[in-house]
């Protein structure tokens, strides 16, 4: 039955009889309401059946499957059938494919090409561990050469999941107004230093005190109360992150420092500096400038672009660690898009346009680099960069993908690539249900959905959904796909149900066992909440 039907009811049986086709004022709103109650129905709602047969039909298409690209040899699970590098056997006629899975049924086909992908069978394999053997036949039909792969088959999207515990936006506060009460953030406000001893992840200055600058001046937006205090707050943090700065003159002058202390990895990695954490500190400056209007702010923010295009590599990137004396830790290159949204940010707010070289050298760079190899590093500070394809995040993937979205307008290609994007960090990283077992995690205890943050740390953080609900809603906004809508409510409301519900903490972990106590020692990374909080308000504001 359509909102047309339903209108015609309404007339027959409550207007029509009364008045003789003079409806009353009542029934006019009873039936305008009505109208708008379904309007709004149809427009919010999503088919998930509709949405199902699409996702079901697109794991069958391998994540970049048109060129002879294998990034995936470390990889451990797959929604979107996978192929690998099998080197072609001298005298083979054929290859044949042969899966066996939790079924321990058979599932074969035949090609030429060794490294065909698996989507002739991709639909039919249960979810789970799999044992491949592709093996060569010479023209009599003897096996000649056989390759043996073993991997998971992980679930594709089969929504809806969960319904939302709490509205968007009131789970966000909620959120905000838990950290604001924490006694290390209160603590700003009274010594405007670091409380190490109670929350020892102070050792990372530039990420977890730009995290406090963050998250304050989001709770500053929407809480009149605790206005003034929150500002303080993140005023005192960030006066504090540029004294501990390097000094002028330095190599690295003006960069906030990466590591501090002795606590966790910073003692292992003293004097370094990752260099991806300057430019997100720089953008909580320019934030924190535009809610104060202190001019400081953004000078600081200013003086960090300079020391960026100061230290620029001739290829357009930076190492992605250097010691205090500007020489590099390791050949790592850094995947700058980070930067480049900073240095975007002042050309398209503030009309500087100084770094417009430096942005365009950076752009080119990730181009011609990790968007050919697929070589998504991850980037994280309490990790040793490691050999290529080693440790794959979605972090920087999806963050690119953003990118391209926001811009479709300059080039048509940039859909296609930024779909691509989407598919390999959903492949690896997103787990709609049943997880795959590991020795090291007890996945029953899994809240799922949920994302997974990088090889070396393949556990459900909740900055990882953060990631992929901004990437879903920024490629729903450019493209209108409800593929992606679905995928980014899914995930939202996911975020509600790990919630805790009497105090609004978001856990950083997903996991239904003791790091969801505090004691625990697995306290919550604050630049995991506020990355959270500031996704899920931008959620509520596009419906």
């Amino acid at each position: 039955m359509n909102h047309k039907d339903i209108i015609q009811i309404i007339y027959n049986k409550h207007i029509m009889p009364h008045n003789f086709f003079k409806p009353t004022i009542t029934v006019i709103i009873v039936v305008f309401f009505f109208i708008m109650l379904i309007s709004c129905k149809k427009k919010d709602s999503i088919q998930y059946d509709k949405v199902n047969r699409i996702t079901r039909q697109e794991s069958i298409k391998p994540v970049r499957p048109y060129e002879d690209l294998f990034w995936n040899k470390y990889s451990q699970q797959f929604i979107y059938a996978p192929y690998f590098k099998v080197e072609p056997a001298p005298n083979a006629q054929k290859y044949v494919f042969a899966a066996r899975g939790v079924d321990n049924k058979e599932y074969t086909f035949e090609s030429t090409n060794p490294c065909e992908s698996l989507s002739p069978i991709w639909a039919d394999l249960p979810v789970g561990f799999m044992k491949l053997t592709v093996s060569g036949m010479d023209e009599a039909g003897n096996e000649i050469d056989k390759h043996e792969f073993s991997f998971y088959k992980a679930a594709f999207f089969n929504g809806p999941y969960h319904q939302k515990m709490l509205d968007y936006r009131k789970s966000a506060e909620m959120a905000l107004e838990y950290e604001f009460n924490q006694p290390h953030i209160q603590n700003w406000a009274l010594n405007g230093t670091p409380d190490t001893t109670s929350y020892n992840l102070y050792c990372y200055p530039s990420k977890i005190i730009g995290a406090v600058i963050e998250s304050m001046v989001e709770y500053a937006k929407i809480s009149e109360p605790n206005r003034e205090k929150a500002l303080k707050i993140a005023i005192n943090a960030a006066e504090y992150l540029i004294g501990v700065s390097e000094p002028v003159g330095s190599p690295l002058e003006f960069f906030p420092p990466t590591y501090a202390g002795e606590q966790r990895t910073s003692k292992a990695f003293k004097n370094q500096f990752m260099i991806i954490y300057p430019a997100k500190t720089a953008s909580t400056y320019l934030d924190l400038y535009e809610i104060t209007g202190d001019n400081k702010f953004k000078e600081a923010a200013l003086k960090i672009a300079q020391t960026y295009k100061k230290i620029q590599e001739p290829s357009g990137t930076w190492k992605l660690k250097l010691w205090i004396d500007g020489s590099p830790v390791t050949e790592n290159d850094c995947i700058p898009i980070e930067i480049i949204n900073f240095l975007d940010r002042l050309e398209s707010q503030y009309a500087i346009t100084e770094y417009v070289d430096t942005r365009k050298k950076a752009y080119d760079w990730i181009i011609n680099n990790p968007l050919k190899t697929y070589n998504w590093s991850g980037q994280f500070e309490d990790v040793a960069p490691v050999e290529p394809y080693k440790n794959l995040s979605k972090d920087e993937a999806s963050a690119f993908a953003i990118y391209l979205f926001q811009n479709i307008h300059q080039k048509k290609e940039f859909r296609s690539v930024a779909d691509d994007l989407l598919r390999f960090c959903e492949d690896q990283f997103i787990i709609w249900e049943k997880p795959m077992p590991q020795k090291q995690y007890n996945v029953e205890e899994w809240i799922t959905p949920c994302v997974l943050e990088q090889y070396a740390c393949y556990e459900p953080i909740n900055a990882s959904v953060a990631n992929m609900m901004e990437a879903y809603l920024t490629g729903y906004k450019a493209t209108k796909n409800e593929v992606y809508k679905a995928k980014m409510i899914e995930l939202a409301n996911a975020v509600t149900v790990a919630q805790h519900a009497n105090t609004g903490r978001y856990p950083t972990y997903w996991q239904l066992n003791e790091r969801q106590k505090k004691e625990s020692g697995y306290i919550d990374w604050l630049n995991c909440t506020s990355y959270c909080v500031k996704v899920m308000l931008q959620i509520s504001d596009s419906q």
